[in-house]
């Protein structure tokens, strides 16, 4: 049996692998997150990694440059942050943090990221928020007393935190926290949006959504992932929560969608947002290659007709599926051919492409800018010279890549609007 710093040190040892060289990387705040920096720290040493960190705090600035670990300033979109966590909820991977008092960087850090894990031991999973910890949340200093007092009259008991002299704790930002109790049977959601109405709230350390998977040390010794829903393994939920809150027109029917387009043109990105703000089903096409597949295009050989086919059924029998539910759906998949599309979509006409489209120089920029993914940058011009754009017959929305993944999401969901 391991002690809880020991399960700590291991979920960290293990979160330390996903970092690779070029990568731009959120650190933490806390106990777990030391552990984190150490491992880290010895990968540089040993591997030479070339990385970029943005810190949460100023300690763990601080404790990131004494251990050689380059940190600067956020300033850009993170590869992966990493951090701690208070509370992780079983079954959602819904998250209490900010008992280190860095909550609202941490959330910043969390939301800059592509994408965002946490690490813990196993006392931190609970079943439902609040059942271990308060709630930090953090307020404004100018009127902090009259906030104080409206979390009072919300039932949350607040106490404000002190700091180790008696005096109020003051966060990075010069900000106080209240300790916040979650009342029993309210749900945290509700919670959360009704303290964003309070303006001398700054932020509260309910982290809702965008956690992609929690490394958790075991009593054992050993480290168990619990992964996160499809929208932020991809790294969207943050973009689906403010689509969301900014009330998108709505589609009146679920759509059954297929986001097309070469490599690089961000398909993923997109097709799990709009299944997200539409509220239907998502399935990355990638996923559904055999791995003969995946082993030859990593190896720089394009799949030919053959290589495809079961591929193709997958896709198809997928969207049918969708169809007898009554359900919707987003599927990812280049389909590059009008054969290919007409395989998938069968009988079914309601299936409407998405249209991802875009300039070969933007294309080659992404490629170049990316990390781990299977398709490398050379099957680039087999896919262009592959490609068919969809007809004028075709169910199609076409958009240009070269917009922002929010302002896609929103032009195709309006055109879809336009035309329930």
């Amino acid at each position: 049996m391991t002690d809880t710093d020991t399960q700590k040190r291991n979920a960290a040892t293990e979160a330390a692998r996903l970092v690779d060289s070029g990568m731009h990387v959120g650190l933490g705040t806390g106990s777990t997150v030391a552990h984190f920096l150490t491992a880290l720290a010895a990968r540089i040493a040993a591997e030479g990694l070339s990385i970029s960190c943005a810190a949460t705090s100023h300690a763990t600035g601080q404790r990131a440059r004494e251990l050689g670990i380059p940190v600067i300033d956020l300033a850009q979109p993170l590869d992966l942050a990493v951090d701690g966590a208070d509370e992780i909820e079983f079954g959602s991977l819904r998250l209490i943090k900010g008992l280190g008092g860095a909550l609202l960087r941490e959330k910043i850090v969390a939301q800059s990221a592509h994408r965002f894990v946490v690490i813990a031991d196993q006392g931190k999973l609970v079943g439902r928020l609040g059942a271990h910890v308060k709630l930090p949340v953090e307020l404004a200093n100018f009127g902090a007393e009259r906030t104080f007092g409206r979390l009072t009259a919300l039932g949350l008991e607040p106490a404000f935190r002190m700091a180790a002299d008696g005096t109020r704790f003051v966060t990075d930002n010069g900000n106080v926290i209240a300790d916040c109790r979650l009342p029993t049977g309210r749900d945290a959601a509700a919670v959360g949006a009704a303290l964003k109405t309070m303006a001398g709230v700054v932020e509260t350390g309910l982290f809702l959504e965008g956690c992609a998977a929690a490394f958790v040390g075991f009593a054992d010794g050993t480290v168990r992932t619990f992964e996160g829903d499809c929208f932020a393994r991809a790294g969207v939920a943050g973009e689906i929560a403010t689509l969301r809150a900014l009330g998108v027109a709505p589609v009146f029917s679920k759509p059954l969608l297929a986001v097309m387009g070469v490599t690089a043109s961000g398909k993923s990105t997109i097709g799990a947002m709009l299944a997200g703000c539409l509220d239907v089903p998502f399935v990355d096409g990638d996923d559904l290659h055999s791995e003969a597949n995946r082993a030859k295009m990593h190896a720089g050989h394009p799949l030919d007709d053959n290589d495809r086919m079961p591929w193709l059924h997958r896709i198809a029998s997928q969207i049918r599926a969708w169809r007898q539910a009554s359900s919707g759906g987003v599927i990812v998949s280049s389909l590059l051919t009008r054969q290919y599309r007409d395989l998938v979509r069968g009988d079914c006409a309601e299936l409407v492409l998405v249209n991802l489209q875009g300039s070969r120089a933007l294309l080659e920029a992404r490629i170049a800018a990316r990390r781990g993914h299977f398709m490398p940058s050379r099957l680039l011009d087999s896919q262009i010279a592959l490609l068919e754009p969809p007809g004028s017959d075709e169910a199609v929305i076409t958009v240009d890549i070269g917009m922002t993944p929010t302002a896609i999401v929103e032009a195709v969901i309006d055109r879809l609007a336009a035309h329930t």
